[in-house]
């Protein structure tokens, strides 16, 4: 072989080995800067954003819906008492504050909040008339008992102080007439506060620090896993679905006729106040913010940005919180009642319904996906 040749074959073995050795330094440069999913998921420091739930959120928003559970039962007490029109108007502001809270709660319905089912014994709605009414004729009947979960609670409460009668003065006479109707407002309101109050104690005395250390990772059982579900399931079926999207007869069979019995706070004809409160209160905890002060702490959008989360090339939590703004928009183009607006403005109600629909995947799907969580509650909508 000649000197030329060696020299050109040579000169390939050694541009190539400098090309392999370039390509092995970028893959680990990139595995530097990158590492599996998994590992940064491992790396995020849980423990602090669970203690900022526990401190700065959870605690603090069930300490004030036992205060406003406290104020509605005196309420109670004081209208039974003197039974007249201002005393009901009282009751209605504090039954109003009440339900206004429960939304700051309502969607962590993990731990001691779901071993009672404190969700379908506090709030279900359309509520079942016909066996309020009964219960009190009857002055029989069992609160404990899961057949009575859509005769109780804040819904029962009010239709009663709204839909008895049919003015102010009605009802006034019909709690007069009818002590057994005045024993029924006693009795809710007791059952809605044992329920409260065990929740909140169970969180104050063993289930904080239980939340807190339950931060080895994001398998199903988890904090975090606990966590993600409840908002995910809360927003997609108890926000979506059960204040916009069956009232609007989205999910009303093939006839999808509206069905606006089904908006929250029927009697009272305001419901939009209570759908604005839902998003203010979700929006705010997946930030991480504090309930009752402006200190931002880690949450799971810390969490997301932590791992790097984005959807279509955008950071994930830009798009979640630009879709909380972009409902709130659509909500401003329709009015309460929103009973009558569902049938008068059905497209617009819709139109609420259609931005709502495409936070679903943002968070059921992506934060889930970037967090490692699987989802375990089951979704039939169809949707």
């Amino acid at each position: 072989m000649s000197q030329k040749n060696i020299f050109q074959n040579t000169s390939k073995i050694t541009v190539f080995v400098i090309i392999l050795g370039l390509l092995f330094i970028a893959g680990c440069s990139k595995d530097d800067k990158n590492p599996p999913t998994s590992q940064v998921v491992e790396e995020y420091d849980r423990a602090t954003m669970l203690t900022n739930y526990a401190d700065g959120y959870i605690l603090p928003a069930y300490n004030e819906y036992v205060k406003n559970i406290d104020s509605l039962k005196t309420a109670i007490n004081t209208f039974n008492s003197v039974l007249d029109i201002n005393s009901l108007l009282n009751l209605r502001i504090k039954w109003e504050n009440a339900l206004l809270v429960w939304q700051d709660v309502a969607f962590l319905e993990f731990g001691p909040a779901q071993n009672i089912s404190f969700r379908s014994q506090t709030n279900i709605y359309p509520v079942d008339t016909n066996l309020v009414i009964n219960n009190i004729a009857s002055g029989s009947y069992n609160l404990q008992l899961a057949s009575n979960f859509d005769a109780k609670g804040l819904q029962a409460l009010e239709y009663l102080i709204n839909g008895s009668g049919n003015t102010d003065n009605d009802i006034v006479n019909y709690f007069t007439a009818t002590p057994n109707a005045r024993i029924y407002l006693v009795d809710v309101i007791n059952d809605i506060e044992t329920n409260t109050n065990y929740v909140y104690n169970e969180w104050v005395n063993t289930y904080r620090t239980n939340f807190i250390s339950n931060s080895a990772s994001n398998a199903q059982g988890s904090s975090v896993s606990n966590i993600v579900n409840a908002i995910s399931l809360h927003y997609e079926t108890f926000i979506r679905k059960g204040k916009i999207g069956l009232p609007a007869g989205v999910f009303n069979g093939f006839s999808q006729q509206p069905m606006p019995e089904h908006v929250e706070a029927y009697h009272h004809a305001e419901s939009l106040p209570f759908v604005y409160r839902s998003l203010v209160a979700l929006q705010k905890f997946i930030r991480g913010e504090n309930y009752s002060s402006s200190v931002n702490g880690e949450g799971l959008e810390d969490y997301l940005n932590f791992v790097r989360a984005q959807s279509g090339g955008q950071p994930l939590v830009n798009l979640i919180n630009n879709q909380f703004t972009n409902i709130n928009n659509e909500l401003g183009n329709i009015n309460d009642p929103l009973s009558i607006e569902v049938i008068n403005n059905n497209q617009g109600v819709r139109d609420v319904y259609q931005q709502m629909q495409q936070m679903v995947p943002f968070i059921k799907v992506e934060t889930a996906n970037a967090l490692e969580v699987m989802i375990t509650y089951q979704d039939n909508d169809g949707d």
